[in-house]
Protein backbone atom coordinates (compact mmCIF):
# COMPACT_ATOMS: atom_id res chain seq x y z
CA UNK A 1 0.00 0.00 0.00
CA UNK A 2 0.93 3.31 -0.79
CA UNK A 3 2.19 5.63 2.29
CA UNK A 4 -0.22 8.51 3.52
CA UNK A 5 1.49 11.77 2.38
CA UNK A 6 3.62 13.72 5.16
CA UNK A 7 2.18 16.43 6.60
CA UNK A 8 4.14 18.87 8.88
CA UNK A 9 1.05 19.30 11.12
CA UNK A 10 -2.25 17.79 11.00
CA UNK A 11 -5.46 19.48 12.67
CA UNK A 12 -7.45 17.95 14.22
CA UNK A 13 -10.25 17.72 11.91
CA UNK A 14 -13.40 14.64 11.51
CA UNK A 15 -15.21 14.30 8.65
CA UNK A 16 -18.68 14.78 10.14
CA UNK A 17 -21.32 14.27 6.91
CA UNK A 18 -21.04 14.07 3.15
CA UNK A 19 -23.60 15.37 0.87
CA UNK A 20 -24.46 13.85 -2.34
CA UNK A 21 -25.56 16.56 -4.90
CA UNK A 22 -27.42 15.04 -8.27
CA UNK A 23 -27.85 17.85 -10.65
CA UNK A 24 -29.15 18.27 -14.40
CA UNK A 25 -29.67 20.90 -16.58
CA UNK A 26 -31.12 20.71 -20.64
CA UNK A 27 -29.46 21.53 -23.27
CA UNK A 28 -30.66 24.05 -25.94
CA UNK A 29 -29.88 21.99 -28.28
CA UNK A 30 -29.27 18.11 -28.14
CA UNK A 31 -25.64 16.90 -29.84
CA UNK A 32 -24.23 13.66 -30.83
CA UNK A 33 -20.70 11.53 -31.13
CA UNK A 34 -20.05 8.56 -32.23
CA UNK A 35 -22.10 6.54 -29.56
CA UNK A 36 -25.19 8.78 -28.78
CA UNK A 37 -27.16 12.11 -28.55
CA UNK A 38 -27.38 14.03 -25.25
CA UNK A 39 -30.24 16.36 -23.88
CA UNK A 40 -29.04 17.56 -20.95
CA UNK A 41 -26.34 17.42 -18.43
CA UNK A 42 -25.58 15.33 -15.08
CA UNK A 43 -23.13 15.91 -12.61
CA UNK A 44 -22.51 14.27 -9.14
CA UNK A 45 -21.10 16.97 -7.13
CA UNK A 46 -19.64 15.62 -3.36
CA UNK A 47 -19.72 18.32 -0.50
CA UNK A 48 -17.83 16.98 2.38
CA UNK A 49 -18.39 18.90 5.95
CA UNK A 50 -15.68 18.86 9.20
CA UNK A 51 -16.46 18.77 12.49
CA UNK A 52 -14.40 21.68 12.54
CA UNK A 53 -16.52 23.66 9.72
CA UNK A 54 -14.16 23.19 6.89
CA UNK A 55 -15.64 21.92 3.76
CA UNK A 56 -14.50 20.38 1.06
CA UNK A 57 -15.89 20.31 -3.06
CA UNK A 58 -15.36 17.41 -5.50
CA UNK A 59 -17.05 16.66 -8.57
CA UNK A 60 -17.84 13.37 -10.21
CA UNK A 61 -19.65 9.65 -10.46
CA UNK A 62 -22.20 7.52 -8.64
CA UNK A 63 -22.44 7.04 -4.92
CA UNK A 64 -24.01 3.41 -4.33
CA UNK A 65 -21.01 2.24 -3.15
CA UNK A 66 -21.01 5.25 -0.98
CA UNK A 67 -24.24 4.86 0.69
CA UNK A 68 -23.28 1.19 1.54
CA UNK A 69 -20.51 1.61 3.27
CA UNK A 70 -20.63 5.09 4.59
CA UNK A 71 -18.38 3.74 7.83
CA UNK A 72 -15.40 3.54 5.56
CA UNK A 73 -15.16 7.49 5.97
CA UNK A 74 -17.35 9.20 8.53
CA UNK A 75 -15.33 10.19 11.51
CA UNK A 76 -11.89 9.72 10.10
CA UNK A 77 -9.44 12.62 9.05
CA UNK A 78 -9.59 14.23 5.80
CA UNK A 79 -5.64 13.78 6.02
CA UNK A 80 -6.07 10.01 5.66
CA UNK A 81 -7.04 10.26 1.66
CA UNK A 82 -4.40 8.12 0.67
CA UNK A 83 -5.50 5.60 2.82
CA UNK A 84 -8.87 5.73 2.46
CA UNK A 85 -8.58 5.79 -1.52
CA UNK A 86 -6.67 2.53 -1.33
CA UNK A 87 -9.52 0.65 1.17
CA UNK A 88 -12.06 2.18 -1.17
CA UNK A 89 -10.02 -0.24 -3.97
CA UNK A 90 -9.66 -3.79 -1.77
CA UNK A 91 -12.51 -6.07 -0.46
CA UNK A 92 -14.63 -6.20 1.19
CA UNK A 93 -16.03 -2.78 -0.21
CA UNK A 94 -15.54 -4.17 -3.35
CA UNK A 95 -14.56 -7.24 -5.21
CA UNK A 96 -11.56 -6.03 -7.32
CA UNK A 97 -9.39 -2.96 -7.50
CA UNK A 98 -10.42 -1.44 -10.02
CA UNK A 99 -12.28 1.47 -7.83
CA UNK A 100 -16.08 2.60 -7.31
CA UNK A 101 -16.58 5.67 -9.56
CA UNK A 102 -17.86 8.31 -7.33
CA UNK A 103 -14.52 8.28 -5.11
CA UNK A 104 -12.32 10.71 -7.44
CA UNK A 105 -15.22 13.15 -6.27
CA UNK A 106 -14.74 11.95 -2.75
CA UNK A 107 -10.99 12.19 -3.16
CA UNK A 108 -10.50 15.49 -4.53
CA UNK A 109 -12.70 17.17 -1.32
CA UNK A 110 -10.54 15.55 0.97
CA UNK A 111 -7.72 17.30 -0.85
CA UNK A 112 -9.41 20.34 -1.11
CA UNK A 113 -10.38 20.14 3.25
CA UNK A 114 -6.63 19.00 4.17
CA UNK A 115 -5.61 22.44 1.93
CA UNK A 116 -7.40 24.39 3.70
CA UNK A 117 -7.11 23.36 6.88
CA UNK A 118 -3.25 23.92 6.53
CA UNK A 119 -3.82 27.18 4.41
CA UNK A 120 -2.11 25.99 1.39
CA UNK A 121 -3.37 25.65 -2.50
CA UNK A 122 -4.03 21.72 -3.01
CA UNK A 123 -0.62 21.77 -5.72
CA UNK A 124 1.58 22.46 -2.42
CA UNK A 125 0.13 19.40 -0.70
CA UNK A 126 0.68 17.73 -4.29
CA UNK A 127 4.23 18.24 -4.75
CA UNK A 128 6.88 20.61 -6.47
CA UNK A 129 4.79 23.43 -8.81
CA UNK A 130 6.50 23.45 -12.07
CA UNK A 131 4.19 26.07 -13.24
CA UNK A 132 1.73 28.46 -12.17
CA UNK A 133 -0.30 28.68 -15.62
CA UNK A 134 -1.55 25.41 -17.96
CA UNK A 135 -2.78 25.49 -21.11
CA UNK A 136 -6.01 23.75 -21.76
CA UNK A 137 -7.37 22.51 -24.97
CA UNK A 138 -10.98 23.26 -26.37
CA UNK A 139 -13.29 20.24 -26.64
CA UNK A 140 -16.27 20.96 -29.16
CA UNK A 141 -17.22 20.43 -32.39
CA UNK A 142 -20.01 17.70 -31.95
CA UNK A 143 -22.57 16.86 -34.31
CA UNK A 144 -25.21 18.84 -34.60
CA UNK A 145 -28.13 19.08 -36.81
CA UNK A 146 -27.18 21.22 -38.94
CA UNK A 147 -28.13 21.34 -42.71
CA UNK A 148 -24.47 21.29 -43.49
CA UNK A 149 -22.71 19.57 -41.06
CA UNK A 150 -19.27 20.40 -42.69
CA UNK A 151 -20.11 24.62 -42.55
CA UNK A 152 -21.42 24.57 -39.18
CA UNK A 153 -18.55 22.89 -37.78
CA UNK A 154 -16.01 24.98 -39.32
CA UNK A 155 -17.17 28.06 -38.36
CA UNK A 156 -17.79 26.75 -34.45
CA UNK A 157 -13.75 26.05 -34.80
CA UNK A 158 -13.02 29.77 -36.30
CA UNK A 159 -14.99 30.94 -33.22
CA UNK A 160 -13.01 29.14 -30.56
CA UNK A 161 -10.13 29.77 -31.92
CA UNK A 162 -10.93 33.35 -32.33
CA UNK A 163 -11.38 33.02 -28.20
CA UNK A 164 -7.49 32.09 -27.75
CA UNK A 165 -7.59 28.64 -27.58
CA UNK A 166 -4.44 26.49 -29.39
CA UNK A 167 -5.99 23.31 -29.97
CA UNK A 168 -9.06 22.03 -30.86
CA UNK A 169 -10.21 18.54 -30.19
CA UNK A 170 -13.26 17.79 -32.40
CA UNK A 171 -15.41 14.39 -32.46
CA UNK A 172 -15.11 11.73 -35.14
CA UNK A 173 -16.69 7.89 -35.60
CA UNK A 174 -19.40 8.61 -37.95
CA UNK A 175 -17.94 6.92 -41.14
CA UNK A 176 -14.67 6.87 -42.85
CA UNK A 177 -15.65 9.11 -45.31
CA UNK A 178 -17.89 11.21 -43.32
CA UNK A 179 -14.69 11.38 -40.25
CA UNK A 180 -12.41 12.65 -43.63
CA UNK A 181 -15.06 15.45 -44.88
CA UNK A 182 -15.44 16.99 -41.44
CA UNK A 183 -11.86 16.60 -40.56
CA UNK A 184 -10.65 18.38 -44.02
CA UNK A 185 -13.22 21.39 -43.10
CA UNK A 186 -12.44 22.10 -39.96
CA UNK A 187 -7.87 22.10 -40.69
CA UNK A 188 -8.90 24.25 -43.80
CA UNK A 189 -10.85 26.48 -41.70
CA UNK A 190 -8.32 26.92 -38.40
CA UNK A 191 -5.38 26.57 -40.76
CA UNK A 192 -2.10 25.25 -38.70
CA UNK A 193 -3.97 25.44 -35.10
CA UNK A 194 -3.63 22.40 -33.35
CA UNK A 195 -6.55 19.43 -33.76
CA UNK A 196 -6.86 16.52 -32.32
CA UNK A 197 -9.74 14.09 -33.14
CA UNK A 198 -11.85 11.87 -30.60
CA UNK A 199 -13.82 8.82 -32.14
CA UNK A 200 -15.41 7.78 -28.63
CA UNK A 201 -14.32 3.82 -29.55
CA UNK A 202 -15.85 4.13 -32.77
CA UNK A 203 -14.08 1.60 -34.80
CA UNK A 204 -12.45 -1.80 -34.99
CA UNK A 205 -8.84 -2.34 -35.62
CA UNK A 206 -9.16 -2.81 -39.20
CA UNK A 207 -11.15 -0.13 -39.45
CA UNK A 208 -9.26 2.35 -37.63
CA UNK A 209 -6.32 1.46 -39.40
CA UNK A 210 -7.53 1.94 -42.46
CA UNK A 211 -9.19 5.54 -41.64
CA UNK A 212 -5.82 7.38 -40.00
CA UNK A 213 -3.90 6.27 -43.01
CA UNK A 214 -6.09 8.79 -44.22
CA UNK A 215 -6.17 11.26 -41.30
CA UNK A 216 -2.39 11.09 -41.47
CA UNK A 217 -2.87 13.85 -43.74
CA UNK A 218 -4.22 16.23 -41.33
CA UNK A 219 -1.32 16.75 -38.98
CA UNK A 220 -3.26 15.95 -36.00
CA UNK A 221 -1.98 15.80 -32.52
CA UNK A 222 -3.59 12.95 -31.57
CA UNK A 223 -6.49 10.19 -32.20
CA UNK A 224 -8.15 9.82 -29.13
CA UNK A 225 -10.00 6.12 -28.44
CA UNK A 226 -10.27 5.38 -31.67
CA UNK A 227 -11.37 1.55 -30.19
CA UNK A 228 -12.64 0.13 -27.25
CA UNK A 229 -10.51 0.35 -24.17
CA UNK A 230 -10.06 -3.06 -23.94
CA UNK A 231 -9.05 -3.48 -27.42
CA UNK A 232 -5.19 -4.23 -26.35
CA UNK A 233 -4.05 -5.88 -29.53
CA UNK A 234 -5.84 -3.17 -31.46
CA UNK A 235 -4.28 -0.15 -30.29
CA UNK A 236 -0.96 -2.23 -30.46
CA UNK A 237 -1.52 -2.57 -33.74
CA UNK A 238 -2.52 0.93 -34.51
CA UNK A 239 0.34 2.04 -32.28
CA UNK A 240 2.94 0.24 -34.48
CA UNK A 241 1.66 1.57 -38.42
CA UNK A 242 0.38 4.70 -37.72
CA UNK A 243 2.14 8.36 -37.40
CA UNK A 244 -0.89 9.87 -35.34
CA UNK A 245 -0.07 9.75 -32.10
CA UNK A 246 -2.88 7.52 -29.94
CA UNK A 247 -4.53 8.57 -26.78
CA UNK A 248 -6.74 6.94 -24.22
CA UNK A 249 -7.57 6.01 -20.76
CA UNK A 250 -10.84 8.42 -19.87
CA UNK A 251 -13.10 5.12 -18.84
CA UNK A 252 -10.22 3.43 -17.21
CA UNK A 253 -9.67 3.06 -13.38
CA UNK A 254 -6.02 3.70 -11.79
CA UNK A 255 -4.86 -0.19 -12.16
CA UNK A 256 -5.57 -0.63 -15.46
CA UNK A 257 -4.26 2.63 -16.54
CA UNK A 258 -1.03 1.52 -15.25
CA UNK A 259 -1.40 -2.35 -16.00
CA UNK A 260 -2.78 -2.31 -19.88
CA UNK A 261 -1.63 1.73 -20.31
CA UNK A 262 1.19 2.57 -18.43
CA UNK A 263 3.45 -0.84 -18.66
CA UNK A 264 3.27 -1.47 -22.00
CA UNK A 265 3.30 2.25 -23.32
CA UNK A 266 0.22 1.07 -25.52
CA UNK A 267 -0.79 4.90 -25.76
CA UNK A 268 1.13 8.17 -26.61
CA UNK A 269 -0.99 10.05 -24.58
CA UNK A 270 -2.71 8.93 -21.19
CA UNK A 271 -5.84 10.51 -20.81
CA UNK A 272 -7.25 9.99 -16.92
CA UNK A 273 -10.23 10.95 -15.60
CA UNK A 274 -10.25 12.37 -11.92
CA UNK A 275 -13.64 11.09 -11.64
CA UNK A 276 -11.98 7.59 -11.56
CA UNK A 277 -8.41 8.42 -10.16
CA UNK A 278 -8.89 11.45 -7.69
CA UNK A 279 -5.87 14.02 -6.93
CA UNK A 280 -4.20 10.96 -5.07
CA UNK A 281 -4.51 8.30 -8.13
CA UNK A 282 -3.38 11.23 -10.45
CA UNK A 283 -0.43 11.94 -7.98
CA UNK A 284 1.15 8.60 -8.68
CA UNK A 285 0.32 8.76 -12.85
CA UNK A 286 2.27 12.33 -13.25
CA UNK A 287 5.40 9.77 -12.08
CA UNK A 288 4.55 6.80 -14.03
CA UNK A 289 4.03 8.85 -16.96
CA UNK A 290 7.21 10.45 -16.44
CA UNK A 291 9.26 7.52 -15.77
CA UNK A 292 7.34 5.77 -18.79
CA UNK A 293 8.06 8.97 -21.38
CA UNK A 294 4.13 9.20 -21.79
CA UNK A 295 2.33 12.62 -22.07
CA UNK A 296 -0.21 13.14 -19.59
CA UNK A 297 -3.32 14.88 -20.61
CA UNK A 298 -6.28 14.49 -18.23
CA UNK A 299 -9.65 14.26 -19.33
CA UNK A 300 -12.15 16.54 -18.17
CA UNK A 301 -16.24 16.10 -18.53
CA UNK A 302 -16.83 17.94 -15.15
CA UNK A 303 -17.83 21.26 -13.65
CA UNK A 304 -15.80 23.74 -12.67
CA UNK A 305 -14.90 22.51 -9.42
CA UNK A 306 -13.33 19.45 -11.37
CA UNK A 307 -11.04 21.79 -13.51
CA UNK A 308 -9.91 23.41 -10.59
CA UNK A 309 -8.75 20.21 -9.27
CA UNK A 310 -7.13 19.44 -12.47
CA UNK A 311 -5.75 23.06 -12.97
CA UNK A 312 -3.64 21.99 -9.51
CA UNK A 313 -2.67 18.56 -10.73
CA UNK A 314 -0.78 19.51 -14.08
CA UNK A 315 1.25 22.84 -12.53
CA UNK A 316 2.78 19.48 -10.60
CA UNK A 317 2.99 17.05 -13.31
CA UNK A 318 7.08 17.23 -14.18
CA UNK A 319 8.07 18.05 -17.59
CA UNK A 320 8.48 15.09 -20.37
CA UNK A 321 11.85 16.30 -21.17
CA UNK A 322 14.14 19.15 -20.47
CA UNK A 323 13.98 20.27 -24.58
CA UNK A 324 12.84 23.28 -25.15
CA UNK A 325 10.86 22.34 -27.77
CA UNK A 326 9.16 20.07 -25.40
CA UNK A 327 5.33 20.72 -25.66
CA UNK A 328 3.70 22.14 -22.64
CA UNK A 329 1.25 20.05 -20.17
CA UNK A 330 -2.12 20.23 -21.74
CA UNK A 331 -5.62 19.65 -20.39
CA UNK A 332 -9.14 18.87 -21.48
CA UNK A 333 -11.75 22.17 -21.11
CA UNK A 334 -15.15 21.26 -22.22
CA UNK A 335 -16.27 23.98 -24.30
CA UNK A 336 -20.07 22.42 -24.77
CA UNK A 337 -22.98 24.02 -23.85
CA UNK A 338 -23.48 23.24 -19.80
CA UNK A 339 -25.88 25.52 -17.74
CA UNK A 340 -24.11 23.81 -14.47
CA UNK A 341 -20.16 24.06 -15.18
CA UNK A 342 -19.32 27.75 -14.28
CA UNK A 343 -22.80 28.56 -12.27
CA UNK A 344 -21.97 26.91 -8.96
CA UNK A 345 -18.45 28.90 -8.60
CA UNK A 346 -17.98 32.28 -7.64
CA UNK A 347 -15.02 33.00 -10.41
CA UNK A 348 -15.05 30.55 -12.83
CA UNK A 349 -12.36 29.93 -15.32
CA UNK A 350 -11.60 31.71 -18.59
CA UNK A 351 -8.42 31.36 -21.03
CA UNK A 352 -6.46 34.04 -21.30
CA UNK A 353 -6.10 34.48 -25.20
CA UNK A 354 -2.66 36.51 -24.42
CA UNK A 355 -1.16 32.75 -24.03
CA UNK A 356 -4.28 30.33 -24.19
CA UNK A 357 -3.41 29.34 -20.75
CA UNK A 358 -4.98 29.25 -17.14
CA UNK A 359 -3.76 30.64 -14.19
CA UNK A 360 -3.26 28.19 -11.78
CA UNK A 361 -5.46 28.80 -8.09
CA UNK A 362 -3.24 30.19 -5.33
CA UNK A 363 -5.97 30.60 -2.34
CA UNK A 364 -6.07 27.84 0.02
CA UNK A 365 -7.67 23.85 -0.93
CA UNK A 366 -8.84 24.05 -4.55
CA UNK A 367 -9.01 27.84 -3.70
CA UNK A 368 -12.69 28.48 -5.88
CA UNK A 369 -15.63 29.42 -4.13
CA UNK A 370 -18.81 27.26 -4.57
CA UNK A 371 -21.87 28.91 -4.71
CA UNK A 372 -24.36 26.54 -2.63
CA UNK A 373 -27.57 28.01 -3.53
CA UNK A 374 -26.50 27.57 -7.07
CA UNK A 375 -25.65 23.79 -6.41
CA UNK A 376 -29.30 23.46 -4.99
CA UNK A 377 -30.72 25.47 -7.93
CA UNK A 378 -29.67 22.61 -10.52
CA UNK A 379 -29.77 19.63 -7.54
CA UNK A 380 -32.40 17.15 -8.69
CA UNK A 381 -31.49 15.00 -5.43
CA UNK A 382 -29.77 15.33 -2.49
CA UNK A 383 -28.55 12.32 -0.23
CA UNK A 384 -26.39 13.34 2.91
CA UNK A 385 -25.01 10.64 4.98
CA UNK A 386 -23.75 11.04 8.76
Amino acid sequence: MTSQPVFPYTPRLRIAEIRLHKLAAPFSEPFGWSLNWATQRNHTVVEVITDGGLTGWGDGGSYDELRRHPELVLGRSPFEMEAIFEELRTPPYLQSRSGPQWSGGLDVALWDIAGQALGVPVSQLLGRRYRDRVEPYCTALYRKNWPNLEEGLAEEARNWKALGFRTLKMKVGFGPDTDVSIVAAVRAAIGDMGLAVDANCAYDAGTALALGRRLEAFNLRWWEEPLLADDLVGYARLKSQLAIPLAGGETLPLDQLITNYIQPRLVDILQPEIEYVGLTGGRRLSHLCWLNHLRLIPHNWGTAIRTAAILHWMSTVPPVSEAIAAPPPLFELDCTENPIRNAIVRHPFLVDPTDGCIPVPTGPGLGIEVIPEAVREFSVETITLR
